[in-house]
């Protein structure tokens, strides 16, 4: 299945940074293999380093080096982003939760990397290198009166080369667009991704990106949104 790129119909938004893909393109929610993946995402503990207090937020994390065919996961490490990127958490080394082997291990999630970086690899016009991906579980809670934030930072760049936001499901929640902003900042792409295993893919050197707030739909259902995020660095060559 061809990528869809999104960036054609966003002026501002440089070509070839901004990819839609529809649920099937990377991962098929009809497969078997997805109900166990999926239902990972009850297991991940609350997310500690919220330095607004929040709540709302789960999260496992895992590293991986990938090249080509290759993919191994690397020694547990804490996550660290700059506060120019992430001016609410930034700063310092967060340790997370680990992801459960039976989720990375699994065929699903190795192919997962290995096409995320296959499509990368396309998008950029280059040939295939070796990346440092970390992998980020997330489930944003709403609660009534009280929205869940999947980017409290706002918009922001990553600090890496690409980004994968891919969702996994969740329910009775409105809102949680996802919002693509060009160099000036202003917003030149917007959608709201509602179906599982449908995932945007960003050139995070050339766009910024944000989630708006998910807020409760009904009093007395809890209200939830998951999603997997997949980060890639360049790796050294050795």
């Amino acid at each position: 299945m061809s990528i869809a790129l999104a960036s054609a119909a966003a002026p501002g938004i440089a070509p070839r940074s901004v990819f839609s893909l529809p649920p099937g393109a990377l991962v098929d929610p009809a497969a078997r293999a997805w109900a166990p993946f999926a239902q990972s995402w009850d297991d991940l503990p609350r997310d500690g380093w919220m330095a607004d207090g929040g709540t709302y937020r789960r999260r496992r994390y895992a590293a991986f080096r990938v090249a080509g065919a290759q993919s191994t996961r690397l020694p547990h490490c804490a996550h660290f982003q700059l506060r120019d990127h992430n001016p609410l958490n930034g700063g310092v080394a967060r340790w997370f939760a680990p992801m459960a082997e039976a989720t990375t291990g699994s065929p699903l999630f190795q192919a997962l990397l290995r096409d995320t970086a296959a499509r990368i690899a396309d998008a950029a016009a280059q040939a295939a290198r070796a990346w440092m991906v970390e992998a980020h579980q997330f489930r944003i809670e709403a609660l009534p009166e009280q929205p869940g934030l999947p980017t409290p930072e706002g918009m922001h760049h990553d600090g890496r080369d690409w980004v994968l936001i891919l969702l996994v499901g969740g329910g009775a929640y409105a809102g949680g667009e996802s919002r693509v902003a060009d160099a000036s900042g202003a917003c030149r792409f917007a959608r709201r991704l509602t179906r599982p295993g449908e995932a945007l893919l960003l050139n995070d050197r050339q766009v910024r990106h944000e989630t708006t707030p998910i807020e409760a739909t009904t009093p007395a259902t809890p209200a939830w949104r998951d999603t997997l995020v997949l980060t890639f660095a360049q790796a050294s060559e050795r």
